[in-house]
């Protein structure tokens, strides 16, 4: 994959006003309401999956990412199921980030509860990273990596309400086209033209590992880089060497298989070294999902870096 060429201008700076929360939160109406899948559609997705229990959910794939090309149920994330179930649970997202309450919640998730400590500990994360970026700025520009409907522009502004943000979200194209509907002032990108300016902050959060080549992901995004790259939820292992494995989450209503690493840890920081990333904080994800047949268990971890070339 080739580095691409940065530079500014080549998109239309924007800063979003603080009443986007507001907007989104408007959306929670019958007509959106009206619009989410009929129930009808989750009947025959769970039809169409493999029967429960027959594989576990976390297994290693010692093929790597050939697999995808002889196992069709391996189909990635650019599935109608995984829009469905993002677009069903984003009423219950925004009611969640209402009020005064701990935000332990996850973004893709409609579950009422929001005490999880592991989701709290994300979340409060990112809000630590978000004002470090910002600094004594009033307004930062971000690139969200893999951003799905831009749960995280949702965050940002509920844990910094007062700091403007020109927001923009790379995923694949069903995601941002979904997420063009629901976020019209965030900037949804499918290509990597984004990655032709640099950012304050770069955040990559449960994304990186599924990108096949990611030490040129990791390099593009290093380029994109004006400040900080913040990537997190990443699965990690210290002594085995990189591994894929597969991941069915179908429990979650995704129709689909996907393929993703579990990075070794020096690699991975040797990589980002050589992109020219300085390590400035490491931070504790907690969540340790059990990967059946993999040579050494992983533990997620994220990582803030500083660009110093």
């Amino acid at each position: 994959m080739p580095t691409q060429s940065r530079g500014h201008g080549t998109q239309k700076d924007c800063l979003l006003s603080n009443n986007s929360l507001e907007i989104a939160l408007a959306m929670t109406s019958a007509a959106l309401l009206k619009s989410l899948t009929p129930p009808a559609l989750w009947g025959l997705a769970k039809r169409l999956r493999p029967t429960e229990g027959s594989k576990p959910e976390w297994e290693y794939v010692p093929e790597g990412w050939q697999a995808a090309q002889r196992n069709e149920d391996i189909q990635g994330w650019d599935v109608a199921s995984v829009v469905e179930a993002y677009r069903a649970d984003w009423p219950g997202f925004l009611r969640n980030l209402a009020g005064t309450g701990p935000l332990g919640l996850a973004p893709e998730s409609a579950a009422a509860g929001r005490d999880n400590p592991i989701l709290h500990n994300i979340v409060m994360s990112f809000g630590y990273v978000l004002l470090r970026a910002a600094g004594r700025k009033d307004a930062i520009s971000v690139l969200d990596w893999g951003g799905g409907l831009g749960h995280y522009y949702l965050l940002a502004r509920t844990l910094a309400p007062e700091l403007r943000l020109e927001y923009h979200c790379k995923d694949v194209p069903l995601l941002t086209a979904e997420g063009r509907r629901w976020l019209p002032t965030v900037s949804f990108h499918t290509d990597d033209a984004c990655l032709q300016r640099t950012y304050d902050l770069v955040l990559a959060s449960g994304s990186l590992q599924f990108a096949e080549d990611w030490q040129a992901t990791l390099g593009k995004l290093a380029g994109a880089v004006g400040s900080l790259l913040y990537v997190t939820n990443l699965p990690l292992v210290e002594k085995a060497r990189s591994f894929v494995f597969v991941q069915r989450p179908y429990r979650f209503g995704y129709d689909t298989e996907y393929l993703g690493w579990c990075l070794n840890r020096s690699e991975f920081l040797d990589t980002a070294a050589a992109s020219g990333l300085t390590l400035l904080r490491e931070f504790v994800v907690g969540h340790r999902p059990n990967i059946v047949g993999a040579p050494e268990q992983n533990e997620y971890r994220g990582f803030l870096f500083q660009k110093t070339m």
